[in-house]
């Protein structure tokens, strides 16, 4: 900073002004320009500005953006609490929410560790396909599919670490990532890095945190998949920016092992789901005894014993929601049951005379299941889908071409209702009540 006081770019009318400084009587440890800490808010606030926590945090951004600077320059930063909440679709999940101040240290952190990670997936020849620019489902699906085609004769087997996220060792993370970071990262604030890495790395949230859902809600969970049922040195909360970039990272080691220690290179993962195609069954059986092995005495953590598939490639494999089998994709029966729950659901509503106040949740989660489905052999399911929808939705809303698309009708649309109120007057009688009574 150049004289010391910040405004908030985002929003212009924001007249608070702060002092950009650290305490008088506070040592300071990491001498870190407050513009990176800004540039962390940018990065955090990108496609977030209409949630109610980006709203909430925008009149006082400037002070609370100092006061985390201040705690990491005096080596005195502490998360705040956190929100945790369980998610029950498609299955109980724990999931943890940062405090917002807390999600720019986060930023702060991915900023400097994810290009690095990403040199690292792109020296693996990018088998790892979760949470990467770039990347994603459709291009595991589509990497999968290739495999599949160039040995349909091979034998293909399907793998799961158990509890992954809960099972994930702190120290060990940590000690990876501050090896890693030493022997990559060569800007002037490496050491402020790594003392957030240590920050982020052995934050326990659960100490610390709001409960959004009832308590009975986390009685669906395992204990082993949730941070409440685990020891200290245990888990990575789901729901952290960090917390994915980490455990991408944790698994990288797996992709390394099997990639250059192994020397296998059909091989493909999404988060800690994996597949590998080997020529014959017996050497996938024995590939999955050392493999067991390997998990547990490397990483710590251990292979899912209910989730161990081996079959002949031609019989196709269950892969990020698609079956995929040489030549062609179809979507999974899972993903289509689930399809079809939410539609029943939204037509329960419909029934119920709710239909205009759903109708854009209704419509964007319909359309975010028929974008998926428009990758895959799916004309029938999607045609199928059409037929199950309530009549009462068709008052509201149409259907694309080759049932592709949900399009709400024009005159139900928000700016045009907003127009209507505006018309009528009632925007006016909400606004100035005094001049209506």
């Amino acid at each position: 900073m150049n004289n010391g006081n910040s405004n908030n770019n985002n929003n212009r009318n924001n007249s608070t002004r702060v002092r950009a400084v650290a305490l008088a009587d506070e040592q300071v440890a990491y001498d870190i320009p407050f513009d990176s800490i800004v540039e962390a808010f940018d990065d955090c606030c990108r496609k977030k500005k209409t949630s109610n926590d980006y709203i909430r945090f925008l009149p006082d951004c400037g002070s609370k953006m100092v006061d985390k600077w201040n705690c990491i320059k005096c080596a005195r930063y502490v998360p705040d609490k956190s929100n945790s909440f369980v998610s029950d679709w498609p299955v109980y999940r724990e999931i943890f929410a940062a405090d917002f101040s807390d999600r720019i240290i986060h930023h702060w952190w991915a900023l400097r560790v994810n290009p690095l990670l990403e040199e690292r997936f792109a020296e693996q020849g990018d088998v790892s396909k979760n949470c990467r620019v770039g990347q994603g489902v459709h291009a595991a699906v589509r990497e999968a599919q290739r495999m599949v085609d160039e040995h349909p004769d091979w034998w293909v087997g399907r793998f799961d670490i158990e509890g992954f996220f809960m099972s994930m060792d702190k120290a060990l993370l940590y000690e990876m990532l501050d090896i890693f970071i030493r022997d990559n990262y060569n800007r002037d604030d490496i050491e402020c890095l790594l003392y957030i890495t240590r920050v982020i790395t052995f934050h326990c949230p659960q100490d610390n945190c709001i409960r959004k859902s009832p308590i009975k809600k986390w009685k669906h969970i395992p204990p082993k998949k949730t941070l409440f049922g685990q020891p200290r040195e245990k888990g990575c909360a789901i729901g952290n920016l960090p917390s994915q970039l980490s455990a991408n990272f944790y698994a990288s080691v797996l992709d390394h092992w099997i990639l250059n220690v192994k020397g296998y290179n059909h091989y493909l993962r999404f988060v800690d789901d994996f597949i590998i195609l080997l020529p014959t069954r017996e050497d996938l059986v024995a590939f999955v005894s050392e493999l067991r092995i390997f998990l547990k005495q490397q990483l710590l953590v251990n292979l899912h014993p209910k989730k161990i598939y081996i079959q002949p490639v031609h019989k196709g494999v269950l892969f990020v929601g698609a079956m995929i089998k040489p030549g062609r994709t179809y979507i999974s029966n899972r993903t289509r049951g689930r399809m079809c729950d939410k539609l029943r659901f939204y037509n329960n509503i419909a029934e119920e005379g709710e239909a205009l106040q759903y109708l854009e949740k209704f419509v964007d989660s319909m359309n975010s299941y028929l974008g998926m489905t428009i990758h895959y052999r799916t004309f029938k399911i999607r045609r199928k889908l059409y037929e199950m929808v309530s009549p009462v939705w068709w008052q509201y809303c149409y259907m694309g071409k080759d049932y592709k698309k949900f399009v709400i009708k024009k005159r139900y649309r928000p700016l045009e209702i907003a127009k209507q109120k505006v018309k009528s007057g009632e925007y006016k009688k909400i606004l100035m009540p005094e001049l209506y009574s």
